[in-house]
Parts: structure tokens; C-alpha cells; sequence
């Protein structure tokens, strides 16, 4: 049994990532550090009045399977070389889970929005890429990294009821009743809503063509 639990609503799921409850209930965000934190007692209490789209998550869990990513957001948007600076990032242009990135790894030459696997590029290096790279100094990636957590990742049976949750019985009705079969999902390229049944993995966008790996 677990004693530390995290609200998510997947519902407000941002691409792959898994929003989360925010600190004092100010609203959801998928970043793992502004996540609010339960009891057991307090999430099961959580759990009894959830939505169907709600579920307590074991933070123990989530933090063991984070993995820092970078919102497009908070960082240029077109390649920024800098007097002085000698490190960079470099990430796809026009690529997104979400709102995240993606990464270039130098080695294996293959895009990830894992910022753990991005690769630290000198000035020389960058002048060598393809227009459809955009090149930043790494401290402002990394200044601007958070925390996310997968939803293909969450498993029901060991994250929630293996940790000390009884699912309630208004959730169990919902539950059989499947009213609608399908996952909602934000297009990675154009940020537009899917609905597929594939819950785990995306599929494909009809709005601009993208195709899942």
C-alpha cells in the first residue's frame, strides 16, 4: 500500500502527458511538481466523489516513470546563437506532443521529447543542421524542463487499486456502462483533438495527416 497519491483528470491530458491536480486545487497542469499530494485516506475520499475521467494516481509510481520534458511554450521558438554561449539544444521544428518538443540525440541521430536524451551541441555542430532543426542555448532548455508523466504508463490495477484504493461503486456502474469507446488525444503536429480507440498510443490525425510511431 501506498500513502502518497496525485489527482489526474484525463480529461484535461495534454498530448501524452497526464495532467494533474495543482497544489491548494488551483486548476491542472502536467507538471509533476505542482502537483497536489493525498493521503491514502484523502484520495480514496477523492476517489469516492471522482468524475469519470478522475483517477488517484500512487505518486510513488509517477515519479518513478517521469520524465522531464519542455513545453514549447516557455522557450525561443527559432534558433538562437548566442555570443559566449558554447552549449545548445536542438529540437525539431514544428513537432509536438502536446506542447512539448522534440529532441535531437547527435549519436542516434532520432527525436525524442525526453529531454534526457537530448544531446549537447557545440556552436560549430548547429551550423551543420537542416533548416527543420531549431537550435537554443541548452541552460534555457533546461531551465524550462518539468516533469511529466505518460499516460500509456498509468496501469489501473497496480497504480491505484494495488495501492490501497477501492474504486467506487458509481465509477464500477460508469465503468460497464462504456458509453463512449473511444480516447481523447491531441494531435503531436497540430494540436487538434482525436478520438481513437486506441487508448495508449496514438494513432493518426484525418485533420493534417500525422501518424503515430
Amino acid at each position: 500500500m501506498k500513502d502518497r497519491f496525485y489527482l489526474a483528470c484525463f480529461r484535461d491530458n495534454v498530448g501524452s502527458n497526464v495532467s494533474f491536480q495543482r497544489h491548494e486545487f488551483r486548476g491542472y497542469h502536467t507538471d509533476i511538481s505542482q502537483a497536489h499530494v493525498c493521503t491514502r485516506e484523502e484520495a480514496q475520499y477523492h476517489f469516492d466523489h471522482a468524475r469519470e475521467y478522475d483517477r488517484p494516481i500512487s505518486a510513488d509510481h509517477v515519479d518513478e516513470l517521469a520524465v522531464w520534458k519542455v513545453d514549447h511554450q516557455y522557450i525561443p521558438n527559432e534558433t538562437q546563437i548566442i555570443d559566449g554561449v558554447i552549449g545548445y539544444a536542438v529540437f525539431v521544428k514544428g513537432q509536438y506532443d502536446g506542447n512539448d518538443v522534440f529532441w535531437l540525440n547527435k549519436k542516434s541521430f532520432e527525436t525524442s521529447t525526453d529531454f534526457e536524451l537530448a544531446s549537447y551541441f557545440s556552436s560549430e555542430e548547429i551550423t551543420e543542421l537542416g533548416k527543420q532543426y531549431i537550435a537554443i542555448p541548452y541552460y534555457l532548455a533546461e531551465k524550462a524542463k518539468r516533469r511529466t508523466f505518460d499516460f500509456s504508463k498509468y496501469k489501473y490495477r497496480t497504480m491505484t487499486q494495488g495501492a490501497g484504493l477501492k474504486m467506487p461503486a458509481h465509477l464500477k456502474k460508469a465503468k460497464r456502462r462504456v458509453e463512449n469507446p473511444k480516447s481523447r488525444f491531441n494531435c503531436p503536429s497540430c494540436g487538434k483533438i482525436v478520438w481513437q480507440y486506441n487508448p495508449y498510443e496514438f494513432d493518426h490525425c484525418d485533420h493534417c495527416g500525422h501518424i503515430g510511431d
